[in-house]
């Protein structure tokens, strides 16, 4: 039988799906674990798309996406950050961000260069940084930074093959946003080590202090024509399933990927993006309710940690994530996730799949119902304090 690989060999297993299907064996878990929206597609995005499907909408598509997706999509971005995207040219339609992020890895980078990754940092990056041959170069994320990227840790970075840098910013697993003059400093980096800037902002839509400002690298001056900046329809309006993302940058580059989608996945489904300009001309309701459904369990889970024996956490400025820190607990962060898990009936990621600066804490996505959240976090509640009485009994 023919030998995997060693590219694929190395891609790594999320751990987020390890603890997912673990828990698929224990009845009645409170899930923590994955970032799947709390909400469903509004109804107006699947009538538009299921009327297009009806009319015949089931061709194949351009490769850079439906001209209409294209210029209302461009008009958003282009209105949030006063950048001047053009739809004939400078964005591509994806499947979903991570194809976004793959097509862009594949056309800034070659076999054996290096890649600038925050650490932790979402864990796909890791397994796509492998299958492109380069090479992953953490960037630490400092808990006593609330997490958020600072430009001195970028430049001590730097290596003498490195070529780009992936920024994610609200963050996945942190929910960290980076600070406005934190962004300036790491594009000036960029601009002298003459880096590409690979900015995923899907969670851009999610941020609770109205006081935060979340800016694109792409709008920072002489950063548009190095960046490729990556969104997508999943988290900001609960489309995971669709499949709906976008690239914008500069042409040269938009046009390599425009290629390269050929080669992956040929094109997004018409009747799909259909649905998808229906969302960004219709949908901002449900978009305003997951905010403040996401806001409000950010607020408990925060209040509830703060009472919690052995873990402890940082305010997350956006996403929907918060790393727990349990290094107190004695327990790797693996072992207690495990653990509460077989004991107590939650579920959350260990964040070491999230690189090694995970190691000791665990990500709680709070996208539940304020009811379900309330639930799994007195479950951990009680776990935490089962296992101090466990340890006093021990001594």
């Amino acid at each position: 039988m023919p030998q995997v690989s060693q590219r694929a060999a190395e891609a790594l297993y999320p751990s987020v799906r390890e603890m997912f299907e673990l828990a698929a064996g224990v009845s009645g878990a409170v899930s923590f674990a994955i970032g799947e929206p709390g909400f469903d597609t509004p109804q107006p995005v699947i009538d538009a798309a299921y009327r297009a499907a009806s009319l015949g909408d089931t061709h194949y598509t351009p490769n850079r996406g439906a001209a209409n997706l294209r210029e209302a999509w461009c008009e958003r971005r282009n209105a949030a950050d006063g950048t001047d995207y053009d739809p004939e040219t400078d964005v591509i339609v994806t499947a979903g961000g991570m194809e976004a992020v793959y097509l862009a890895l594949l056309a800034t980078l070659d076999p054996g260069d290096d890649i600038l990754i925050p650490d932790p940092g979402y864990a796909n990056y890791f397994g796509q940084v492998r299958l492109v041959g380069a090479n992953v170069v953490p960037v630490p994320l400092d808990e006593a930074h609330g997490f958020r990227m600072q430009a001195a840790d970028v430049e001590a970075a730097i290596t003498p093959r490195t070529r780009a840098i992936l920024l994610n910013s609200p963050s996945n697993p942190t929910g960290a946003i980076i600070d406005p003059e934190q962004l300036d400093l790491i594009a000036d980096v960029c601009e002298r080590h003459d880096l590409w800037a690979i900015s995923d902002e899907v969670y851009r839509s999610f941020v609770y202090d109205d006081k935060l400002e979340c800016l694109s690298i792409a709008a920072v001056p002489g950063m548009r024509r190095r960046t490729v900046v990556v969104d997508s329809f999943s988290k900001t309006f609960a489309m995971t399933g669709w499949r709906i993302g976008a690239a914008f940058g500069p042409r040269t580059i938009i046009d390599r990927m425009m290629v390269m989608q050929e080669d992956v996945v040929s094109c997004v489904p018409g009747f799909l993006q259909t649905g998808a300009v229906e969302a960004l001309e219709g949908a901002n309701e449900v978009l305003d309710d997951m905010k403040a459904a996401y806001r409000a369990n950010r607020d408990m889970v925060v209040e509830a940690v703060s009472h919690m024996p052995l873990v402890s956490c940082a305010t997350p400025d956006g996403a929907f994530y918060v790393l727990l820190n349990v290094k107190a607990t004695g327990m790797s962060d693996h072992d207690f996730a495990v653990d509460l898990l077989n004991r107590a009936r939650v579920v959350v990621t260990p964040a070491s799949g999230f690189g090694g600066r995970g190691a000791g804490y665990v990500r709680l996505s709070y996208v539940g119902t304020p009811e379900a959240t309330r639930e799994g976090l007195d479950r951990l509640a009680r776990y935490l304090e089962d296992l101090v009485d466990r340890d006093d009994a021990v001594e």
